[in-house]
């Protein structure tokens, strides 16, 4: 049933970003430190974004071809138009995916990409502009300008450059030869002539007007693409720099972990854990703990068993991704955990090795309740001097129940908080069934 509770919208919505994401987004499942596998997204994205231009032409030339009064080569043109796009996003499919980790051939499908959306667009211009007079002029005249926008996806200021250059030269000729056919302008006249009639005629100042504004577009993509390729550039380097710190922090974090686990490994003992879960869960019950801090605490007693699980803390350098973060980020967390769960194992040992060797004085009791005010460690921590007290230990002969309690009563009391103490000590009898039960089995 909870199939039909989704919303279709919101759903559609989802499926339609995620099939943008994989065919045009250029971050997609890529490492953005490496130059070469990010050229090759961009090289991936704007030969998509070419064959969906591509079909945008091939349906300007099916509606020239339906309009007026089409000839023959106005339908050969058209047809010809669709194996021709698939022929230019075969090759430049091959092109990319020659050798992924090869800058040069990377570089080569760029350049040919570049040259074929400027020069696809001149074609068409002319095409349009010709067959339709100039009724076609706008949209047509703009896809010069989208060309350029194109291009400027690379984030490469030198392939706008070299791309802009080229451009130039070319919308100057189709200036010259096509939007104001100058040939028919100046036959019959001279050069002089042609030149002094010419620059007072609005067909010249159109084409500074154009060349100018071109140019003028041309300088704001620019800025566009310096901005973004520096922008690109700075966040490489703060994730390599993150990259470095991450890779030491693991290092480090990971030979602390081995430290206190080493250090700590007569603490996970998996009976006396046991023994004190069941112990401190008794007592969070009649102590009224919420159900909610009860299965935490559940958790928190015995969750340093699991300290084979971070005791080895890797990273792989050539493949941290979001994943691998993540993956990193949580073992830490629960190596976290299991630190302070040990910690709170270790204060159990000194109070009671304390107590032995009569060494609890004021400041060692202040000391430890700097530190031992969450109720849940609290409890925990009164569960496991009571197991210690009745188990022997290298340090120690274990105590009967009455002798355990009362120490905890006239030596120890001071270490918890008052009120978890009374429960304690009220309810005995069942702590001393639990411990008693759990040590015939």
């Amino acid at each position: 049933m909870g199939i039909f509770k989704k919303n279709p919208i919101k759903s559609l919505k989802n499926f339609g970003e995620q099939l943008f994401a994989k065919f045009f987004g250029f971050e997609q499942g890529i490492d953005i430190t490496n130059d070469i596998e990010v050229l090759r997204r961009r090289n991936v994205v704007i030969k998509n974004i070419i064959f969906v231009s591509n079909l945008a032409y091939s349906a300007l030339l099916l509606i020239l071809s339906l309009i007026g009064s089409p000839t023959t080569s106005d339908w050969i043109i058209t047809f010809l138009s669709v194996p021709i796009t698939y022929m230019i996003n075969k090759v430049l499919k091959t092109l990319i995916n020659i050798d992924h980790n090869d800058r040069t051939k990377q570089m080569l499908a760029a350049y040919v990409a570049a040259f074929y959306i400027f020069f696809s667009s001149f074609l068409i211009y002319f095409r349009l502009y010709t067959k339709g007079s100039q009724m076609f002029e706008t949209v047509s005249y703009i896809l010069i300008y989208y060309a350029v926008v194109v291009i400027s996806l690379y984030q490469d200021k030198r392939l706008l450059s070299t791309a802009f250059q080229f451009i130039l030269v070319l919308i100057t000729i189709i200036h010259f030869i096509v939007t104001y056919n100058l040939a028919a302008l100046a036959e019959g006249k001279t050069m002089v002539e042609f030149l002094n009639e010419f620059i007072k005629m609005p067909e010249f100042s159109d084409l500074i007007l154009r060349t100018l504004f071109f140019i003028l577009f041309y300088f704001v993509v620019y800025s566009i693409v310096s901005i973004g390729q520096y922008m690109q550039e700075e966040r490489k380097k703060e994730l390599v720099k993150r990259r470095a710190v991450q890779a030491d922090f693991v290092h480090i974090v990971g030979d602390l972990f081995n430290a206190v686990f080493t250090n700590s490994v007569v603490l996970v003992n998996k009976k006396h854990a046991l023994l004190v879960q069941k112990i401190a869960m008794k007592l969070a019950d009649y102590y009224g703990l919420s159900e909610e801090k009860k299965a935490n605490l559940n958790e928190f007693s015995m969750v340093h068993l699991k300290y084979e699980e971070v005791r080895s803390m890797t990273i792989d350098a050539q493949n941290f991704d979001d994943k691998a973060y993540d993956n990193l980020k949580q073992r830490t967390a629960l190596g976290a955990y299991i630190v302070k769960r040990i910690e709170l194992s270790q204060k159990c040992e000194s109070i009671v090795r304390a107590h032995i060797e009569n060494n609890i004085d004021e400041e060692f009791i202040n000391e430890f309740k700097k530190t031992q005010n969450n109720i849940q460690e609290q409890i925990i921590l009164l569960s496991d001097v009571y197991v210690t007290l009745r188990s022997a230990f290298s340090y120690k002969r274990p105590l009967s129940h009455s002798n355990a309690i009362k120490q905890l009563e006239a030596n120890l009391s001071r270490f918890f908080h008052y009120e978890l103490k009374e429960r304690f000590i009220k309810f005995e009898d069942e702590f001393e069934e639990i411990y008693n039960n759990f040590e015939m089995k």
